[in-house]
C-alpha cells in the first residue's frame, strides 16, 4: 500500500516526534525567536530601481517569517507532544510484557515499538523507520559508539524466518553501509538461515531470546536484582558496645585533634556526663 503524501507541516511534526522533547522544545524556541526576528525587520524603500529587486525578496522572506514564526514553532511543540506520548507508549508495552505469549499477541507496530524501545534502553539511539505494512524493510536504526546497525522486525508467531529473508537484510546492510544487522523474530529460524548468519555480522534474535532481552531491560527487573544483591551482599553493622563506666551504649565518633586524630573510637552516648572511651577494632 503506498504512503499518503503529508504536507510539510506533518513532516516536520513527524520529524519532532522522533527527537527527545526536551530538543523539539528547544528547537520550537529558537524558530520562534529567529523567525520573530526576521518578521520585525524594519521595512526600507528602495531608492532605485537597481535595489527593487533585494527589497522584493527581503519582503518575502518577512512576510514568510511572519507565518514561519508561529507555524514552525507550534509543529515542533505537537511534537514534542507526540514524543512524550509514544514514549510513554513503549514504556507500557515493555513493562507489560510477561512472556514468549504476551508479545506473539501484539499487533506487529507494537512489535516494533518494543523491540526498538529494548535496544534504546540498552543505550542505544534509535531511529525508528517503520514500514507501512507488517514486513515493511528497515523498522530500526541503530547508533551506539559510531557504529550503525540497522533492525528489522518479523512478528511471526508460528513460521520460521528462511534464509532468503536474511540474504536480503544483509544486502540492505551492505548497501546502507551499517556496521551491523539484526533481525528479531517472535518466531524462529531455520537451519540455513542460521549457519548463512554465522561469521557475519548478522544477529538473528529468536523469540526466546527476545523475552530474554525484554526481562533484562524492564524496571521492575531490574529494582527486583538491586533487592537481592542487597539481600546477597548486605551492610555489616557495627554492634554498639555497653560503657564500662556508666553501663549506656556507645556511639561511633571520630576523634578530631591530639595524637590519634582520625580515627574512629566508641564514646558514651551519655558524653559530657560520662567519658567513657572503648578502642573501635
Amino acid at each position: 500500500m503506498a504512503r499518503k503524501q503529508s504536507s510539510a507541516f506533518e513532516d516536520l511534526i513527524e520529524i519532532a516526534a522522533a527527537l527527545p522533547w526536551k530538543v523539539s522544545l528547544i528547537l520550537a524556541t529558537v524558530a520562534y525567536l529567529g523567525f520573530h526576528y526576521v518578521a520585525s525587520s524594519p521595512i526600507v524603500a528602495p531608492h532605485d530601481q537597481q535595489a527593487m529587486g533585494d527589497f522584493v525578496t527581503k519582503q518575502l522572506f518577512i512576510t514568510f517569517s511572519t507565518f514561519l514564526q508561529y507555524i514552525v514553532p507550534i509543529a515542533f511543540l505537537t511534537g514534542a507532544c507526540v514524543s512524550v506520548f509514544k514514549g510513554r507508549h513503549r514504556k507500557h508495552l515493555l513493562e507489560t510484557q510477561s512472556g514468549l505469549q504476551s508479545i506473539r499477541a501484539m499487533s506487529w507496530e507494537s512489535f516494533e515499538l518494543l523491540v526498538g524501545e529494548s535496544f534504546r534502553r540498552l543505550g542505544y539511539m534509535v531511529e525508528e523507520h517503520g514500514g507501512n505494512t507488517p514486513d515493511g524493510g528497515i523498522d530500526h536504526v541503530l547508533h551506539k559508539q559510531g557504529r550503525k546497525t540497522i533492525v528489522q522486525c518479523k512478528h511471526w508467531k508460528v513460521y520460521s524466518v528462511n534464509v532468503s529473508l536474511v540474504r536480503e537484510l544483509y544486502g540492505v546492510m551492505t548497501a546502507e553501509h551499517a556496521d551491523e544487522c539484526i533481525l528479531v523474530t517472535s518466531g524462529t529460524y531455520t537451519m540455513d538461515a542460521q549457519a548463512f548468519a554465522k561469521g557475519k555480522p548478522i544477529r538473528l534474535i529468536d523469540g526466546n531470546e527476545l523475552v530474554g532481552l525484554v526481562k533484562e531491560v524492564q524496571q521492575s527487573n531490574q529494582i527486583k536484582l538491586k533487592l537481592i544483591e542487597n539481600t546477597d551482599n548486605p551492610t555489616p553493622q557495627l554492634s554498639s558496645p555497653i560503657c564500662p563506666n556508666c553501663g549506656n551504649a556507645m556511639v561511633l565518633r571520630k576523634a578530631r585533634k591530639g595524637a590519634n586524630v582520625g580515627n574512629r573510637f566508641w564514646g558514651c552516648s551519655k558524653y559530657p556526663n560520662c567519658r567513657g572511651i572503648v578502642e573501635a577494632n
